[in-house]
């Protein structure tokens, strides 16, 4: 729960921000028309699967409908608000975004056509700020990072100080710089936690990260509602914040959850807000229809020409396996291999790209004069993070490192990585070398599963309903993902991190200290008799 405490700020500002753009905001001339609509938010429903609509809900402003089980909702909640009133925003940052994923945790056979298969976002949370184009690289684009380090360590409620020096894991450092113009910060959610709340067939994503003590709260929420519980299971939560041209901030949330199998649920718009539902069929044959909350009928739904047959991010066949070989010693190998399907003739140009997103802990490391070597194979790397050689993991600020490789053909290579050595006590399930439970010799560590895509230049197409998805740190590298590879059940990405035995752990800090003192007296000793002898 400690790694998830510190999304509840940004979380919760969500709440801050909708109840800004409800006050008399100063407008910037000319933006008049801009924001002519009646309504400063807007709010947008849409229901995926089999839903027979039964009623209006009882305060007569909502919509009640039943689900036969397999159906979606999606909720996407857009305001505008004064940048002035969100303190400290930097005039360099254009974009700020906030994923919530759990994909990757779950094991969801059947998904809608507008979400990407699981393979393509770790389970987590991603923390990522874009500079605006105009920041020009070097002196200005590290300024720039700086500055949006600071800013999202405030908003997140992490120490705006160096997070080492304080003793906070969290804080402006945590972060690594991303593609050109980003910054990035990840982590994973506890896969406990997750089961615990999939596994009662709900999973409420924001209230497992909110916490008690910070200054943002009270998170505006759809306000769904089924006949045995109010909430949501969430499979994927994004907060964007973006700087408009005209001197705003805009922000916007999806919300992508599953609905159980129900006789009633209730949808009530939200206060201030201009609401609609949309109803879609779970097959192109099927209705599709959508209602505002000042109409009593509803209307056809046209839905895009290619909406079920072409998803979001698709996947055509194509397969990654990672492997840890050595698993057990300082020094382990990521043996990775990928096979990839054949594309359409879009994608086969020199702009398209085969990626492969490695992320490590900041537990292990790569050697970057160790990934030259990955060039005689025709691979080119990109590598994002601290490398810090002799530092302890503990000593370590920011959360890790990103590494993506790109290939135009199938890949199959090693990629040595290297364990930082531990700081007493040490967090994990501690075992011996071969697993036993009863010894503290080792840690396990599950790495993350690499990422396998083929992408392309990013094409930002129109919104399908509120329904695109941009998966996490592609958007921010430039990139479309047109194909995801999937992780095949070979894959097996556990290592065994040797460790110091903690049972002796007295012993060696008594030791350490007498091994100093004796040689600060020896070296005292001798620089004495050195200058009694002249």
């Amino acid at each position: 729960m400690a790694k998830l405490t510190m999304l509840h700020a940004l979380v919760a500002a969500a709440a801050t921000v909708s109840a800004l753009s409800n006050t008399d905001m100063r407008r910037p001339d000319g933006v008049d028309s801009l924001l002519a609509s009646s309504a400063m938010s807007t709010e947008r429903h849409v229901v995926f699967g089999h839903v027979g609509v039964t009623s209006s809900s009882s305060s007569g402003r909502g919509w009640s409908f039943e689900s036969a089980g397999n159906s979606w909702h999606v909720w996407n909640y857009e305001t505008i608000f004064d940048r002035i009133d969100l303190p400290q925003w930097p005039v360099s940052m254009q974009q700020a975004r906030i994923v919530l994923s759990s994909g990757m945790c779950r094991d969801d056979t059947v998904l809608p056509p507008f979400v990407p298969p699981r393979e393509i976002e770790h389970c987590g949370s991603h923390i990522l700020a874009t500079a605006a184009s105009d920041i020009q690289q070097g002196a200005p684009m590290a300024a720039a990072r700086a500055q949006m380090r600071m800013w999202m360590a405030w908003l997140m409620g992490w120490d705006q100080t160096d997070s080492i020096d304080t003793g906070n894991p969290l804080g402006p450092s945590a972060f690594i710089g991303l593609g050109n113009t980003s910054i990035y910060h990840f982590s994973p959610f506890a896969a406990k936690s997750i089961n615990q709340g999939y596994g009662g067939s709900q999973l409420d994503l924001v209230s497992l990260a909110l916490g008690p003590s910070h200054h943002l709260r009270d998170l505006t929420m759809p306000k769904v509602t089924t006949q045995n519980a109010a909430g949501l299971d969430n499979y994927r939560v994004e907060i964007k914040l973006q700087r408009t041209d005209h001197g705003f901030v805009k922000i916007t949330t999806q919300m992508i959850s599953r609905l159980p199998t129900a006789s009633q649920i209730s949808i009530e718009p939200t206060d201030n807000a201009d609401s609609r539902i949309s109803w879609i069929g779970p097959t192109s044959d099927a209705p599709s229809f959508t209602l505002g909350t000042n109409q009593s009928k509803p209307e056809p739904l046209s839905l895009p020409s290619d909406f079920f047959t072409q998803p979001n991010v698709p996947s055509m066949g194509g397969q990654i396996t990672s492997k840890a070989i050595e698993f057990a010693s300082f020094h382990p190998t990521l043996s990775i291999s990928t096979h990839l399907p054949t594309l359409p003739l879009s994608a086969q140009s020199s702009a398209c790209q085969h990626l492969i997103v490695v992320m490590l802990p900041r537990t292990y490391f790569v050697d970057p004069y160790q990934l030259f070597q990955l060039q005689a194979n025709q691979v080119s790397f990109h590598h994002y993070g601290q490398t810090e050689l002799e530092k302890p993991a503990e000593a370590v600020s920011s959360w890790g490192s990103l590494l993506v490789l790109s290939s135009c053909a199938d890949l199959n290579f090693s990629l040595p990585i290297h364990a930082r050595y531990r700081l007493l006590p040490v967090q994990g399930p501690l075992v011996g070398y071969n697993g036993e439970p009863s010894e503290s010799t080792h840690v396990d560590v599950a790495l993350p599963p690499p990422i396998a895509v083929v992408a392309c230049p990013a094409k930002h197409s129109a919104d399908r309903l509120g329904l695109d998805v941009r998966p996490a740190v592609f958007d921010e590298l430039g990139l479309d993902p047109i194909n995801v590879l999937q992780t095949t059940p070979d894959t097996d990405l556990l290592v065994r991190m040797p460790v110091p035995d903690d049972t002796h752990a007295t012993l060696i800090q008594i030791s350490t200290i007498g091994l100093l003192f004796a040689g600060t007296m020896f070296i005292i000793q001798t620089a004495y008799a050195k200058k009694s002898f002249y």
